[in-house]
């Protein structure tokens, strides 16, 4: 559909036959390395709502989502996975390869991780801003999305795979995965 888009090339069909024809395609590249217009230009080429999830490692996810009609929306999923993805942690070893212990925290880091979580909180909606966007966003669909609180659940779940947990909110939005 967008052949100007050389990460596509590599993409792979998931599952071809998702309920009301959608389909689920996953593209070998980061979010980073698509054009930032990626997901306007694929609503624009398909005439449909698109969505789009960021995997990091099935650890975490980066959920964004571009109506016809409705605004743009984004949320994450397992968002404290997400900030160890920016600001890694830091060894629990000192300088002469001495393990700290289980219980050992350094301040700065936590500290520098709390402020990273606020801004990806204040960059993105969560709880049920998320969710109420996600339920217009499927309803312009011409989905049947689960009411609010239920998709909330599902945005706000921490799954070992973050991939189960997609696929739990894409269902919850009226997507059978």
């Amino acid at each position: 559909m967008l052949p100007e888009v050389s990460e596509l090339q590599d993409s792979d069909p998931e599952c071809s036959q998702l309920s009301g024809g959608w389909q689920l395609t996953r593209i070998w590249a980061s979010a980073s390395d698509l054009p930032d217009t990626f997901l306007t230009d694929l609503r624009d080429a398909t005439g449909a709502p698109v969505l789009a999830a960021d995997i990091l490692d099935s650890s975490a996810a980066y959920v964004d989502a571009v109506g016809v009609g409705t605004p743009f929306w984004d949320t994450w999923l397992n968002i404290d996975s997400a900030v160890g993805y920016t600001a890694p942690g830091p060894s629990p070893f000192d300088e002469d390869g001495n393990y700290l212990g289980d219980g050992w925290v350094d301040p700065e880091y936590e500290a520098e991780a709390t402020a990273i979580k606020e801004r990806m909180l204040a960059e993105t909606l969560s709880g049920t801003a998320a969710a109420t966007a996600a339920v217009a966003w499927a309803l312009e669909a011409g989905l049947s999305p689960a009411p609010v609180a239920e998709v909330e659940a599902a945005l706000t779940a921490t799954e070992v795979f973050v991939e189960d947990q997609f696929f739990a909110v894409l269902n919850r939005l009226g997507i059978d995965a």
